[in-house]
């Protein structure tokens, strides 16, 4: 007999001791659970209503860093710009991606950086200027903190000349 499982039931659990079965019924089980699992899920619903302020508040962030990231690297900048205080990004990005406006800002310019790395012939001395950096010495600071490497490490290791 089975134990009594943290909802009281103790009848039995096929799927406890699916082993013993045939292989065709074992088989049959599973795509029965499988299906009982997928029924279960089709009735699960997020609750849209906590969500869709923090949605709303991070697409346009996201919108307007997409359009202006080349040239702005503060989150308070882009809060103004959309009406915010600073933090009404930070606490909509942290829902939804799980960083902060500023992590999720400097990512955004840390991929682009290594895209024109890899697929341009541009300049580790040209790029910093198409970033909105002042000075190459400042892109290659931010690029090494959150990279690990030198703009140029990375270009070579990516070209496979290491």
């Amino acid at each position: 007999m089975a134990a009594v499982d943290q909802r009281g039931y103790d009848g039995p659990h096929e799927h406890d001791d699916l082993t013993s079965l045939p292989l065709d019924a074992h088989l049959q089980t599973l795509r029965m659970l499988l299906c009982v699992l997928l029924l279960r899920l089709s009735h699960v619903r997020p609750d849209p209503v906590s969500s869709a302020p923090a949605d709303d508040t991070f697409r346009r962030y996201g919108a307007a860093l997409e359009r202006d990231f080349r040239t702005s690297h503060h989150v308070t900048g882009y809060a103004a710009a959309l009406g915010y205080s600073p933090r009404t990004p930070t606490r909509a990005t942290l829902a939804a991606t799980g960083t902060t406006a500023k992590q999720y800002l400097d990512a955004r310019v840390l991929l682009e950086a290594k895209r024109l790395l890899v697929h341009t012939d541009a300049t580790a001395a040209d790029i910093p200027g198409t970033l909105g950096f002042a000075e190459p010495t400042d892109f290659a600071n931010f690029f090494r903190k959150r990279d690990g490497r030198t703009p140029l490490e990375f270009r070579a290791v990516a070209h496979g000349q290491t």
